[in-house]
């Protein structure tokens, strides 16, 4: 799966946007996840790099993720595409609740600083 969503993301052009910055969100236009995610990230003092994608990129994730369960013999459940998706240094962490799951476990204030995104 991270294999097409990395393609997607090459499609979008933001390769340099994601490998570039040390915290990157990319969310859904007008999304409030987004924001729930930058101030998530803010009030740890990293401060992230947003990109807002547009709904035919997120139709074409649907469509991608979707095939590719179906494609592992999953026909039973569809998805919706994750979204918003964090990236810590060049690599993707997962949606929000991935976040959140790494903040509650204490993983993420070391991923940020190996990441030289907050400096404590």
């Amino acid at each position: 799966m991270e294999q097409l969503l990395m393609v997607a993301i090459k499609e979008e052009g933001l390769i340099p946007i994601v490998e570039g910055s040390m915290v990157v969100i990319v969310g859904r236009r007008g999304c409030d996840m987004n924001f729930v995610a930058q101030r998530l990230l803010e009030r740890l003092k990293a401060y992230p790099t947003m990109y807002e994608v547009s709904e035919e990129f997120v139709a074409r994730m649907t469509l991608m993720r979707n095939l590719g369960r179906t494609l592992r013999g999953d026909y039973k459940t569809l998805v919706a595409p994750l979204f918003p998706m964090i990236f810590i240094w060049g690599k993707l962490v997962g949606g929000l609740d991935q976040l959140i799951d790494i903040h509650v476990t204490g993983k993420l204030i070391p991923m940020l600083k190996e990441a030289c995104a907050i400096l404590l």
